[in-house]
């Protein structure tokens, strides 16, 4: 079982969120736009991983008022199981320099996201966070 964690991060004035457009080449939700993440090392804290992988994929440095969204899992490819937790939390800028990973980025409002095709079940996360 391969565990991940995803940011979604809000701008810091905190009315738009990134969203990151994944490769054609993904094995996993190729061309659908998602939030910046990927999978926890061995020996690595859950958090650690979300730092690590919020850094490596978009270059932000955000706050570390982490707040969890939701847990969720998913069959792979290869039959095995993944399971993730979404985390919420402030981008320091807007400065993102996107990874080779990823095809893309966009600032996006709560009520632009239904026009990007995305990875089902995201509107909760976003739900969740603009709704509170």
């Amino acid at each position: 079982m391969k565990t991940v964690v995803t940011a979604l991060i809000l701008n810091p004035s905190k009315d738009k969120f990134l969203i990151v457009k994944r490769k054609k080449s993904d094995s996993i939700h190729s061309l659908l736009w998602s939030f910046p993440g990927g999978k926890v090392k061995e020996n690595e804290s859950i958090i650690d991983a979300l730092i690590r992988e919020v850094k490596e994929e978009t270059n932000l440095e955000t706050n570390k008022d982490f707040k969890k969204l939701s847990e969720f899992s998913y069959a792979r490819p290869n039959k095995g199981i993944t399971v993730g937790i979404c985390f919420s939390c402030v981008a320091l800028s807007e400065d993102v320099k996107i990874s080779k990973e990823h095809d893309g980025f966009k600032w996006v409002n709560p009520e632009d996201f239904s026009n990007y095709n995305h990875i089902p079940g995201l509107e909760n996360e976003v739900k969740n966070v603009f709704s509170g």
